[in-house]
This record gives structure tokens, C-alpha cells and sequence, in this order.
């Protein structure tokens, strides 16, 4: 089904729903894709499990409604979609229509279809080319180092296609998304070591191939953690890699500035808005317009267009983010994060591509500056407390710095652990060049999974490491 078929039936609805509510909205997801994985042992190839359906919304002066509906093109559909607008009617007249001075703005009016351009059309990519591509890549990696004992390759594809309509907007969005990984696993005597690289982007099938540098960088950094003590715990100047930037970026400043978390007095940066939290250097955004990042869209499922937030401003924190919900609520300005897991779930405010913005310094005066320290790349998990504003990031990999060079000595895994305002203001450095990656998701919790990325340039900066 064309989702874009749907636009005057669902214009229709709204319009019924709001004769009786003061506000209605519709939202039509559908995803489709493909994983393929190669390995030492075996070779799989699965369709990611597909979603189709639509989510009616209606506010009624106090709360939020919803229903929620698979099947788009089983017979009787329009009548299971009449039932839910009946249903939701129903259940807003016994909670009571009220005004509480809380009035939902539609936008401003616009129709438009939004779609990310591939080169290569992955539909139009025979399964056997792709497997052969991914068998390369793996026999590649398997061939440069002798003490691999797994290489696996790994490459997925999804399209998703939403459409948004209320009272004034009429919105259609194609984003399609690839992402190509791999990861070694390498032995000797008695150790092991684990590693992977890889990246994700919107578009087709021409961001399967990883580039030469990734895969050079993977066996050259897994091979030297595979031999790696562990280092003695202590405070240290640092260099974050624009990898860990990201994954400070993501759990120093990301839930804990999601405002639902606000709304349920969880979050202690609720309190410093408009104050200092980090150094005059530091500027942190959330933005789903950056082109071809994997946490990107042209609006979010509350019509919200795509725009940058700056959280932080020259140390300041200025601006959480916000859903429909926490915006109107809290009275502050809408920013575009409300999102889904799928049609089924329900919205929160939620990180898309955050990211520490660029600086004026270059990586070698960086690391002049350090007499002793360490660099750190390769994060492998992080976890905030945004009431106490603790935080824990792990990573693989911390190679010494001595002298303001880098010694080769390398140790692993490392901990970061401090308190959030207490690392963003040791920040004296930021590099000039942001990388964003976008291999990750991120859970509300433990569910409500979205798709996210996170960077930012090279930071120099004091942490406790263990």
C-alpha cells in the first residue's frame, strides 16, 4: 500500500474526532529490511520483521488518547479504523472534556512528501551479490590476521515510511537506512579480545562496503587490546576519541534532558537551566536535520519538523528536549523529539543524532599538552543517573600518552566514572572536526528502542579511570 493513499481518509477522521475534541492527529508507520550476517562458521540472511499500522490520537483539554491499529490492508479495515475513532470518542467524553488552558498548536499548514535519495536501490541488489560482498569482506579480515578465531560481517537494511496528518499538516516522510559492521574476535594462549567497527547511514546499498581505514584500525586496535593490562585507577588527563565524545555526549546531557523525565522530577538538569554545567568551550546539540545520519528525519511523529536544539551554549544549559506532551505541560518550546518505538507504542521525548559541537583546537596540540595521560576509544556501553548526575562510561581501549606523544602502550577495558558537571568542565580542548556514528539504539529504560547516533570532535579533558 501507497501510505500516501490514506491521506484523505485520515483527514477525514481528524476532522470527525474534532468535533468533539479540541485536538486529533493520525500517524501511519510501515518498515520493512533485511539482515545478513557472515561469519567464520556460517552464513544467514532474515527479513527484519515487518510493522504496519496507524495510531489515532486525540486530546482532550487534559490528556492524551490513543488507539492503535495493525492491518492497513486486511478486508475491514475502515471499519476497525471507524470502531477506534468511536472508541476514542467514547473514552475522551467519560474522562470529561475540560480546559485547563492547555491548547495544542497543529503548525503552521503544510502538505509535503520528504525522501532520503539512494544510489543503490538494496531491492535491486541480488542476494548473491550481497552475500559474496560480505564473504569478502570476512575472508579479508580472517587473511590480514592470523590470531582471528571470528571474523563476522555483517550488513542490514531498513525502510521506513511514515505519514503524519492533523488539522493543518499533511506529512510524508521515505527513510531509508544501512549499516555495514564487522568485528573480529582474536585469541592467544589463554586471552581473548572482542572488537568492532563499522558505520550506519540513511541511504542504499552504497554504504555496505566498509571503508580500508575502518578495517585497518579494527585489527590494528584489537590486536594490541588482546594483550592489554589493565591500568592503575586514578585522575588523569584525558583525550576522548570523537567516538567516546559521543557516548558522553549521549549519557552525560541525553535522558537526563529528555523532559518527560522533567514531568516525573528525575532529572536534576531541570534545576540548572540558564546556568552553567560544563566549560565556556563546551556546545552540545541534538539534531535530527544533520543529512544522512542514521538518527535522522524530516519530522517526528508528532508533525514537529526537523530542527537543531542546542542544549548547551558556551557552557550554559539552555534547552531540554521535548515532546507534544512535556512541552505543553512545562510551557517550554517545542523541539522535535517526540518519537515512537513503532505505531504501537507510545511517544516520549527522545535523542536523535546528539553530538558535542566542533572547537578551535587540532588533535596534535591536544596532545602536546598532555604530560601524562591517556587517549580513549572504543566505547562499549555507558549509564547516567540523571537525579544525581553520576555517570559511568566503559570503553576497550586507552593507549598512554607520555611527553605529549602517544606511547603505543595500550590498556583495556577502561571506566570513566564522575559527576557530569565535574567532566564537562575540566573540558580545556575541543577539536575542530565532528564525527557522528550511528551504530547504536537507545532504550527508554529497557524498552522503547529508537534509532540514534551520537559524536563530536576530540576533547581534551580530566576523568577518573579505572
Amino acid at each position: 500500500m501507497d501510505l500516501t493513499t490514506l491521506r484523505p481518509l485520515l483527514t477525514e477522521v481528524v476532522a470527525d474526532l474534532e468535533k468533539t475534541v479540541p485536538y486529533a492527529a493520525a500517524f501511519v508507520q510501515e518498515v520493512v529490511g533485511e539482515r545478513l550476517v557472515v561469519d567464520t562458521r556460517e552464513a544467514r540472511a532474515e527479513a527484519v520483521e515487518p510493522q504496519k499500522g496507524l495510531v489515532l490520537t486525540v486530546f482532550t483539554g487534559r490528556s492524551f488518547l490513543e488507539y492503535a491499529l495493525s492491518g492497513l490492508d486486511a478486508p475491514g479495515f475502515c471499519d476497525q479504523l471507524y470502531d477506534g475513532v468511536q472508541f476514542l470518542l467514547e473514552a475522551a467524553l467519560a474522562e470529561g472534556l475540560v480546559d485547563i488552558g492547555l491548547t495544542v498548536d497543529p503548525g503552521s499548514p503544510l502538505r509535503q512528501e520528504f525522501s532520503i535519495p539512494m544510489a543503490a536501490d538494496p531491492q535491486e541488489v541480488p542476494l548473491s551479490r550481497k552475500m559474496a560482498d560480505l564473504e569478502a569482506l570476512r575472508d579479508a579480515l580472517q587473511q590480514a590476521e592470523p590470531r582471528i578465531t571470528n571474523a563476522t560481517a555483517f550488513y542490514g537494511h531498513v525502510r521506513v515510511q511514515e505519514l503524519f496528518v492533523n488539522r493543518s499538516r499533511s506529512l510524508y516522510q521515505e527513510l531509508p537506512r544501512t549499516q555495514a559492521v564487522a568485528q573480529v574476535v582474536l585469541r592467544q594462549d589463554d586471552r581473548t579480545a572482542r572488537l568492532h567497527g563499522g558505520h550506519c547511514y540513511q541511504g542504499g546499498y552504497e554504504h555496505a562496503r566498509l571503508p580500508q581505514a575502518t578495517r585497518d584500525q579494527l585489527l590494528r586496535d584489537a590486536g594490541r587490546i588482546l594483550t592489554a593490562p589493565r591500568l592503575t585507577p586514578g585522575i588523569y588527563d584525558c583525550i576522548f576519541s570523537p567516538d567516546f565524545a559521543g557516548i558522553f555526549a549521549h549519557e552525560a546531557f541525553g535522558h537526563g534532558t529528555e523532559a518527560d523525565l522533567f514531568l516525573q522530577r528525575r532529572s536534576r538538569g531541570q534545576q540548572y537551566l540558564d546556568r552553567p554545567v560544563a566549560s565556556g568551550l563546551v556546545n552540545m546539540f541534538d539534531s535530527p536535520a544533520r543529512p544522512l545520519q542514521a538518527g535522522s528525519f524530516f519530522f517526528d511523529h508528532e508533525g514537529k519538523l526537523a530542527t537543531e536544539t542546542q542544549i548547551i551554549d558556551h557552557g550554559i544549559l539552555r534547552r531540554p528536549l521535548t515532546d507534544l506532551n512535556s512541552s505543553l505541560r512545562l510551557g517550554l518550546p517545542r523541539s522535535a523529539n517526540g518519537r515512537r518505538e513503532s505505531y504501537a507504542r507510545k511517544v516520549y521525548a527522545r535523542m536523535t543524532n546528539t553530538y558535542f559541537g566542533p572547537g578551535d583546537h587540532n588533535l596534535e596540540d591536544m596532545l602536546a599538552s598532555v604530560s601524562h595521560g591517556f587517549f580513549l576509544d572504543h566505547p562499549s556501553n555507558g549509564m547516567e543517573d540523571p537525579q544525581g548526575w553520576g555517570i559511568q562510561l566503559e570503553g576497550l581501549y586507552a593507549e598512554e600518552i607520555a611527553d605529549g606523544r602517544l606511547t603505543g602502550r595500550v590498556y583495556s577495558p577502561v571506566i570513566v566514572t564522575g559527576y557530569v558537571p565535574d567532566l564537562l568542565s575540566s573540558i580545556t580542548m575541543v577539536g575542530r572536526e565532528v564525527e557522528i556514528t550511528g551504530l547504536g539504539m537507545c532504550g527508554k529504560g529497557h524498552k522503547e528502542w529508537v534509532k540514534v547516533s551520537d559524536g563530536g570532535p576530540y576533547l581534551r579533558l580530566t576523568a577518573r579511570l579505572a
